[in-house]
Formats: structure tokens, C-alpha cells, sequence
């Protein structure tokens, strides 16, 4: 059979064993408790990256909502500038005064003469450019 010291020695060895399977035992249960931490925050992650991905579709929606709302007063603003031209065109003919002799701006070529009255019927900043642009006024 054994003898003591085989004994001893397997005793030593089993010890060992039962010491070096508790190490790895704690060395497994801090390992999945790092795994559990690192899953965790692997959630947290996942679920900022989609809370991320929600706000940023949210505001897209909206910039495009605003881009449409922004190009729909362009079109309000051009139509209703278009309107009130054309009914200044309207009053100036129905009071006798030809819109194009009036404002030199609306002029392309031509002479560039204007009767006193005409000139003095501009505004003072349509008088300035009329001027400038080299303009002549008549008696």
C-alpha cells in the first residue's frame, strides 16, 4: 500500500490542486463579475447610441420642416412682392404717370433724361442712383 510519505505527498498535492482550483474558481468569479460590468455597460451604450440616433432623426425631420416652411415664405414673400408691384404699375397708370419714365431703375437703356417733375416725383434714394448712373434732368 502507501506509505506515509506517498501519503504526505499526495496530500501536499492534493492540497495544491484544491488551493490552485479555489484561486482559479475566484479568478472566474471576478472574471464574470468584469463580463457583467462590461454588459452592462455595453447596454448603456447601446441604448445613448440610440436615443442619439432618435434626436438626430428628430432633428433632421425638423430642419427639413423648417427648410420647407422657409421656402414657402420665399414663395409667399416673391408672389406678394410681384402683387403690390404690379398694383403700383396699376394706380401709376390709372393716375396718367408711365411706371418706366418714373423709375430710372426699370429703365434699360434708352435715354436717360427726366423732367423735373418726374424727377422730383422719385424718392430721394432713386434721385441719388438716378444721378449717379448719369442721369440728366430737363426742364
Amino acid at each position: 500500500m502507501f506509505q506515509s510519505k506517498e501519503i504526505a505527498t499526495l496530500k501536499a498535492a492534493l492540497l495544491e490542486a484544491q488551493t490552485s482550483g479555489a484561486s482559479a474558481a475566484a479568478v472566474l468569479l471576478e472574471a464574470q463579475a468584469e463580463l457583467a460590468s462590461a454588459t452592462t455597460i455595453n447596454a448603456d451604450l447601446t441604448a445613448s447610441v440610440e436615443a442619439l440616433t432618435t434626436t438626430a432623426a428628430e432633428s433632421a425631420t425638423a430642419l427639413a420642416t423648417a427648410e420647407a416652411a422657409v421656402i414657402a415664405a420665399d414663395a409667399r414673400a416673391t408672389a406678394a412682392e410681384a402683387a403690390v408691384e404690379a398694383q403700383v404699375i396699376e394706380r401709376l397708370a390709372s393716375a396718367g404717370v408711365d411706371p418706366i419714365k418714373r423709375d430710372p431703375v426699370a429703365k434699360e437703356g434708352g435715354d436717360r433724361t427726366l423732367t423735373r417733375a418726374e424727377f422730383d416725383a422719385l424718392s430721394h434714394s432713386d434721385r441719388s442712383k438716378f444721378i449717379s448712373d448719369g442721369g440728366k434732368v430737363t426742364a
